[in-house]
């Protein structure tokens, strides 16, 4: 019992608070601003010029997953580039981090911009929400772009070890809060790794900006709430057959966590969607190869 109460001191007192910057070192250029929704705050970052662009990241990630996207899109079109209600610098209020939640966050956050219409480029979590959000509200979208994406059946389809453990202790008591919020860098530089093929790219850089954005006070329970939803994705699987939206699917050949084979599936399931398979990269596609990446998209969109 003494044990408990000390662990549990552990995962309420770590973290600090949230201090939202002013710049990003990785692109000092960016205008980052704040728009707030029923939940609370949500930070993001626009730049560039056109018809609109909603870039989401995926579970536990931030807006740097986009930065190597940001200077080829922002060219042609506007980029809304939000870190997600509960991640990265947006609020983490205490609320259950459902599937629906996130769909509505975007609609609000969309609302409050003035978008009534707008292209969703999505990766991992960030895919499931984009689509999900596109068979709720198909009106409120123009094109979709999946990289790398969550399907229905995410929870069973899910293979690196990382997220598949944290999958299985998801409903345990305390156990999923402690795995987040007693992480070091080395076993999140070894989790980075599962997302990447080459694993040259997770710098010490790299290492420390996803560190530092996993120890702001509530993310632990934001990562536990939102992997105990995941399930909740299956309640869209029929509706995504009756999607309409030109949709662009992009995968890692060598993708660790969701395997070629579920971009192929997410292909049938779409109609008329388009499938890119780029070698050589893992689940982070886009920011491994993203020069061939962001051709791919410019021309999608630009259709």
């Amino acid at each position: 019992m003494t044990l408990c109460f000390v662990l549990a001191a552990l995962v309420l007192g770590c973290g600090h608070s949230l201090v939202r910057p002013v710049v990003f070192e990785w692109n000092p250029g960016l205008e980052l601003k704040t728009a707030g929704i029923r939940e609370g705050t949500i930070f993001y970052a626009v730049t560039g010029e056109g018809a609109p662009v909603l870039l989401l990241h995926g579970f536990g990630g931030e807006m740097w997953v986009w930065e190597k996207q940001m200077a080829a899109l922002s060219k042609r079109y506007r980029l809304y580039i939000p870190d997600l209600i509960g991640y990265g610098y947006s609020d983490r209020p205490k609320v259950e981090y459902t599937l629906a939640l996130f769909i509505d966050s975007i609609k609000q956050f969309m609302d409050q911009l003035g978008l009534r219409r707008a292209s969703l480029i999505g990766t991992s979590m960030g895919g499931g929400i984009a689509w999900a959000f596109a068979v709720t509200y198909p009106e409120r979208v123009d094109k979709l772009v999946l990289i790398d994406s969550i399907p229905p059946d995410v929870v069973t389809e899910v293979r690196n070890p990382s997220f598949r453990w944290f999958l299985a202790i998801r409903n345990v008591p305390l156990l999923p809060y402690l795995a987040v919020a007693l992480h070091t860098r080395g076993m999140l530089r070894a989790t980075l790794m599962e997302m990447v093929f080459d694993d040259r790219l997770i710098t010490d850089a790299v290492v420390e900006r996803q560190y530092g954005i996993g120890r702001i006070a509530g993310t632990a329970r934001v990562m536990t709430s939102t992997a105990r939803h995941a399930e909740e994705i299956t309640r869209y699987e029929s509706a995504l057959g009756t999607l309409r939206k030109p949709t662009l699917i992009i995968w890692g050949d060598q993708d660790e966590v969701f395997p070629m084979r579920v971009g192929k599936k997410l292909h049938s399931v779409i109609k008329d969607s388009e499938l890119l398979a780029i070698t050589g990269t893992g689940h982070m596609s886009m920011w491994e190869r993203p020069t061939e990446a962001n051709q791919t998209i410019l021309e999608f969109l630009g259709r």
